[in-house]
């Protein structure tokens, strides 16, 4: 079944969070985590993967918390979930490449689930956070 996992789904609402708030408005973990009711500890893990990857900004110290560093328009969802969950694939040949795989020599989907695998990718990549707060829905103010 292919599915967004919950951490792809707490750095999508970080991130749109994140980007309300203007582009130097820092954030914390614990505020996020109280705000959305997310576990504190899985938000900090989501936050650390979004650093390690570009999409935001941390600032240590007493005052610190974390930016977004994009605008949204330039964050795509393919990005957030590379980021927090690495490599989409559908099958497990997408995933590494894989030579070895026992079906190889007899594999009669290959060709269509690269097909599917390379319009996947496109379309995750042509959705951004924009998208989410205009295109999708109004955005959602939780107070």
């Amino acid at each position: 079944m292919l599915k967004l996992s919950k951490k792809t789904e707490y750095a999508i609402i970080a991130l749109l969070d994140m980007s309300g708030n203007g582009h130097d408005a820092l954030t914390t973990v614990k505020d996020l985590a109280q705000k959305y009711n997310i576990p504190r500890e899985i938000m900090g893990k989501v936050m650390q993967s979004l650093v390690r990857h570009g999409l935001i900004l941390s600032q240590q110290g007493v005052k610190g918390g974390y930016k977004i560093d994009r605008t949204p328009q330039q964050i795509s969802i393919h990005a957030v979930i590379r980021a927090v969950d690495g490599p989409i694939s559908l099958v497990d040949c997408k995933v590494h490449d894989k030579l070895d795989c026992e079906q190889i020599e007899f594999c009669n989907i290959k060709s269509p689930m690269n097909i599917i695998h390379s319009e996947l990718l496109n379309f995750f990549n042509s959705i951004t956070l924009q998208d989410f707060q205009n295109k999708y829905g109004r955005r959602v103010q939780v107070k």
